[in-house]
């Protein structure tokens, strides 16, 4: 493999990379030491008390240099920098944990609710069929100064602006117990640092122990602890805000933030995409080595925060690299573009994230590990995404154009109504390739489901056209390795709705899966892919649109009816995942001979020794689909 061959984008040409090239003149400093204040002058012997103190005084070419601690605020920095060369830099300093916080600690009374239905089962939405009589719950109130300007508890989840005129997707769940994670509050509660579990109805804390409910006014609360114990005996905190960081006006742009962490906020879910962690529109920075964990919503927005903005403002250039974003309810990182321009060369790699999308919301179609709209001349590659909840871990939505998503690593998918790796509504030329997606799962109920015949697809797509899909490794999958779908024929991208054609699926490995690859129509291509001889449905390649199945194909036949798989080829073909190791063995055996390799997922994989093995064997046996 060429040096630098993950360096170019779909058409070849290499991708437009830069970075912080500023020499900082001034540095700033922030500490926790017993003689901070934000009255000093910030130096290293006096020091800033607060971040949000170096946010209002940092001019172009300057950065704050932040030491260890917790600090409760949101930090609003007032201005950005001018170019690579004049960034403004928030950094940790070395080696020291600097850890941005939205959650307080309860200092209000707890006391045994009076009046309530606080124990039984309601006659509709109840979590088990049981409950527990003796369920301890404990009562609480909130006062208004107990929040940072917005209480959470106050806001359902549910989008008030949402995408494509459809204000909520009532219509798209199939019972109106899906309804419910839309109508819980934004507020999240932490008991010894561990998140209780929010429930709809009162008597569900009956139900579920390790639980809590939020009166109608948002100031009161109800609990129940995982032990039935005392909360007075415990710490018990909460999320006091919905953001940590996020510039005051909005396309402030080239600014770095560094080896941050941001934990526990109440903010929304998305159309309006505010993280913990967010740009606010604003083009070319750098987000590099922070860790975000537990926000509600979004843990990361490089984008243009709310679909109802609209502007001629520069959209992209922004680098995400090496973060650590963890139990974020709909999003870990999101982009949405709010200009003609779209969201134009952005650089997302070497992240980790993991357990995010544990808000059951797919029907509102946000949801995804990285969920980026308008993706133009941009790369994403190298990531890992591990036990995702609920919505793919890489979808790329309407509009991409020259994209290239490869080298990332999806193990676990809870529900993935959409696939491992979603290229939506896109009809210029986009490359996925190299990536390994590994355990995902479908979800069969409801209108969306129906429309992507369940999920649990390694690579899907719809309402788009021109996607080259190569090299893959797609292995243990509820779904199909890749399901190229006809879409909706009325939504236009592009001056035109999607057509199913110029699709390319070469050179991918495909295993264990129900079926290795479906098109929606006959004038898309296939060509050395390497398939096991068995598949969970009827045959292993297949033309279906709009539910319907047109062909159902084995290797041979697609080579004889469709001139695909010319240098295709059927083997056995076994495998063993440590998905905590996160290494891979994959082996290829044709009769006696066989070709193993074992794959340290971290870095960057060659599958080129597999097709020199398969070249020299003969496979003409292995290519009728056998049944057990």
């Amino acid at each position: 493999m060429k040096e630098g061959f993950f360096d170019t984008l779909a058409d070849g040409r290499k991708f437009n990379f830069w970075d912080c090239t500023t020499d900082f003149k001034k540095v700033y400093y922030v500490s926790k030491a017993s003689n901070a204040s934000d009255g000093n002058p910030g130096t290293q012997q006096e020091p800033f008390a607060t971040i949000g103190k170096a946010a209002q005084v940092l001019e172009p070419g300057e950065k704050v240099v932040i030491g260890g601690g917790v600090y409760d605020e949101f930090v609003r920095p007032a201005r950005g920098g001018e170019s690579a060369d004049r960034m403004i830099s928030y950094e940790a300093a070395p080696g020291e944990k600097v850890v941005l916080t939205g959650a307080k600690t309860y200092k209000g009374e707890w006391k045994e609710p009076y009046g309530w239905k606080t124990h039984g089962l309601g006659k509709y939405y109840n979590i088990t069929e049981t409950y527990d009589k003796n369920a301890k719950i404990y009562e609480g109130n909130f006062e208004r100064d107990d929040f940072d300007k917005i209480n959470p508890f106050t806001m359902v989840n549910c989008a008030s602006q949402a995408f494509g005129g459809c204000e909520f997707w009532f219509h798209y769940t199939p019972n109106e117990a899906d309804w419910q994670p839309f109508l819980k509050r934004r507020g999240l509660i932490m008991c010894d640092g561990e998140p209780l579990t929010q429930v709809n109805y009162i008597w569900h804390l009956s139900q579920l122990p390790g639980s809590y409910w939020v009166e109608d006014s948002g100031y009161k609360i109800f609990i129940r602890l995982k032990d039935d114990s005392d909360p007075a005996g415990h710490v018990i905190t909460y999320t006091c805000r919905d953001q940590l960081f996020a510039p005051a006006i909005p396309y402030t742009s080239y600014v770095r933030v560094k080896g941050l962490e941001f934990e526990f906020v109440g903010n929304g879910c998305p159309g309006s995409q505010k993280g913990a962690l967010s740009t606010n529109c604003g083009h070319h920075w750098i987000l590099e080595d922070n860790k975000v964990r537990w926000a509600n919503g979004v843990g990361i927005d490089i984008g243009h925060e709310s679909p109802m903005r609209n502007s001629n403002e520069i959209s992209g250039y922004s680098i995400v690299r090496r973060n650590h974003v963890s139990y974020c309810g709909v999003c870990g990182i999101a982009g949405l573009p709010g200009t003609p321009n779209r969201n134009q060369q952005i650089l997302i790699e070497y992240n980790v994230l993991e357990n995010n999308c544990w808000h059951d919301i797919e029907f509102n179609w946000e949801s995804g590990a990285i969920k980026v709209h308008g993706v133009i001349d941009g790369l994403i590659r190298f990531n890992i995404v591990r036990n995702n909840g609920y919505g793919p871990a890489i979808w790329t939505d309407f509009g991409n154009a020259n994209e290239r998503i490869c080298g990332n690593v999806i193990l676990g998918g809870k529900s993935m109504i959409m696939g491992g790796i979603f290229v939506e509504a896109s009809d210029i030329l986009n490359l996925v390739d190299h990536n390994v997606v590994y355990d995902t799962h479908c979800n069969r109920l409801g209108t969306m489901s129906q429309r992507t015949s369940g999920g649990g697809h390694g690579i899907y797509q719809h309402d788009s056209d021109y996607i080259r899909i190569e090299r893959n490794i797609l292995l243990g999958l509820e779904g199909s390795g890749i399901f190229l779908n006809w879409g909706d024929p009325i939504r236009i991208c592009n001056g035109h709705g999607p057509i199913g054609v110029g699709f390319e699926i070469n050179e991918n490995i495909i295993a264990d899966c129900d079926r290795a690859y479906v098109f929606p129509t006959e004038k898309n291509t296939a060509d050395g892919n390497i398939l096991a001889p068995q598949f969970h449905n009827k045959a292993p390649i297949m033309i279906e649109r709009e539910h319907v199945i047109y062909e159902m194909l084995d290797m041979r036949a697609a080579r004889m009816y469709h001139d695909w798989e010319k240098n295709g080829r059927v083997c056995d073909i076994s495998y063993d995942f440590d998905t905590e190791k996160l290494t891979l063995r994959l082996a290829l055996a044709v009769g006696d001979q066989s070709f193993e390799q074992q794959f340290d997922l971290t870095k960057p994989f060659d599958l080129q020794p597999f097709f020199d093995f398969m070249n020299k064997q003969d496979t003409t046996a292995y290519e009728a689909v056998r049944r057990p």
